[in-house]
């Protein structure tokens, strides 16, 4: 370009010269006559075509080194760039040998992107703004039972006219019939192609095959289904036999106290008493399996209605005093005074929980007592302007029995759970009362939890959510 440069400065030199020279001589203008206009017009005319030519020419190899800037800072994996372009003297041939080696390095990254659509085994397909198909991987074509061919120009099965696409991708999953009657479920997921002044050029859709996956969930929830039948055939056959068990039990128990009342000698009596106290325990065990099986089937129904609290409080103590006093236990009870007269709940249920922690207290316990403490958590008015208020209620039912092992802990609120599972142990029952205690609770919008040491005696905590009337 230097020489180029310098030759149009000598040309224009050389003829700016002459021109003045003929000019400024008188003889050569009087030689030439009106012939001086049309070389003057000719010179000027020359000069000004030669600076034009150099003007344009500048600006096309400022151009020309636009472009190469450009695709030097494109990283073109090829030979390397040095030794032709030192010997590329000419702009324009160094551009097209650049040009070039960008060709063939687009083809082998078009080459390399196409090798890794076509061993995807998803169906990839892009299709553009109208639905209509404009590429499909190998993947898809062999789906659909089809020729590429075919397939481009089609419209894209789950196209929606008129539906937007937003930016960010989204999936969805359908069930496609392919051509030789098989169904399969796709996960499609969706993405717009967008340039770089984000105007979208086509949409890219990629559907991943997770018939699998479906057939497992439909095998899952069969098997829930069969479960859940299983269960209900369950409970109906403990409560068939529960049913058929209270009457010949009623009737031992109903024997054996009217035998009791007969002259009796000392053994005799002893032994009615005995058959009398196993009826009435098999008649409890028969009553916890039935009413587990009825929580766990979830036909249990939580009543609402108005009971005095403290008076159910007292009567289950009332009831469970002689038996306190047989074995030389004290058995108190302490109602907190912000607790409600009158409060909303199910009494029998709550007699239920009592009577399972207080009888469990009192067979754990050889000495000292158990106490039965009762307290409350006003809330705010159901309804503004209501006199009806939310309150939970918190019963502790402390003992100075044997205590609970840690280890035993965990497993204390499971069906069958026992402390004591030695075949000597002296405290019969089922080990459901817990259990069903912790059910109860969980229905009436509450919890139950314990707290316990080795020797030293346990409290069994529990909360029910009820309301009651301010007045």
């Amino acid at each position: 370009m230097k020489r180029k440069t310098l030759f149009v400065l000598i040309l224009a030199f050389g003829l700016l010269i002459a021109w003045i020279l003929i000019i400024t001589d008188e003889q050569v203008r009087d030689k030439l006559g009106p012939t001086l206009y049309i070389i003057g017009f000719a010179i000027t005319g020359a000069m000004l075509l030669l600076l034009a030519g150099y003007v344009w020419d500048q600006a096309l190899v400022k151009t020309l080194r636009s472009i190469h800037s450009t695709t030097d800072s494109i990283k073109i994996e090829s030979q390397p760039m040095g030794a032709d372009e030192e010997s590329d003297s000419d702009e324009i041939i160094g551009l097209a040998r650049k040009i070039e080696r960008m060709a063939r390095s687009l083809q082998q990254v078009e080459a390399s992107y196409k090798g890794i659509v076509e061993d995807q085994p998803d169906l990839i397909c892009r299709y553009k703004n109208d639905g209509k198909i404009t590429f499909v991987n190998g993947a898809y074509a062999r789906a659909v039972n089809r020729k590429r061919n075919e397939v481009v120009g089609e419209d894209f099965p789950y196209f929606a006219p008129g539906a937007a696409i937003a930016d960010e991708p989204y999936t969805f999953e359908s069930e496609m019939t392919f051509n030789d009657g098989r169904r399969l479920w796709i996960r499609w997921t969706q993405r717009a192609i967008k340039d770089d002044e984000r105007t979208t050029m086509e949409y890219q859709a990629v559907g991943h095959d997770i018939t699998e996956r479906k057939e497992a969930e439909a095998a899952l929830l069969r098997a829930k289904e069969a479960a859940e039948a299983a269960d209900r055939a369950k409970s109906e056959f403990l409560a068939i036999v529960s049913h058929e068990l209270r009457t010949p039990i009623n009737a031992i128990v109903g024997f054996s106290k009217m035998l009791g009342s007969t002259t009796l000698t000392l053994d005799q009596r002893e032994q009615v008493e005995m058959i009398n106290s196993s009826g009435l325990a098999l008649e409890k065990i028969i009553a916890d399996i039935l009413n587990l099986s009825k929580l766990e089937s979830g036909k249990v129904d939580i009543e609402h209605a108005p009971f005095p609290i403290r008076s159910c409080v007292q009567d289950i103590c009332a009831f469970y005093a002689p038996k306190a006093r047989s074995v030389a236990l004290a058995l108190d009870s302490k109602v907190d005074s912000s607790v409600p007269e009158i409060v909303n709940s199910d009494e029998g249920r709550i007699r239920q929980i009592l009577n399972n922690l207080i009888g469990n207290a009192l067979k754990f316990t050889e000495r000292g007592g158990v106490s039965v403490e009762v307290s409350c958590a006003r809330g705010e008015p159901i309804e503004p302007g209501s006199h009806r208020r939310v309150a939970r209620l918190f019963f502790a039912i402390k003992d100075s029995g044997i205590g609970i092992p840690p280890e035993k802990l965990d497993g204390l609120f499971q069906p069958f759970s026992q402390v004591d599972t030695s075949s000597t142990r002296r405290r019969g029952g089922t080990g459901l009362g817990l259990i069903i205690s912790k059910r109860l609770c969980d229905l009436m919008g509450g919890s139950i939890s314990v707290e316990s040491r080795v020797g030293e005696g346990s409290t069994f905590r529990f909360s029910i959510l009820t309301d009651f009337e301010e007045a």
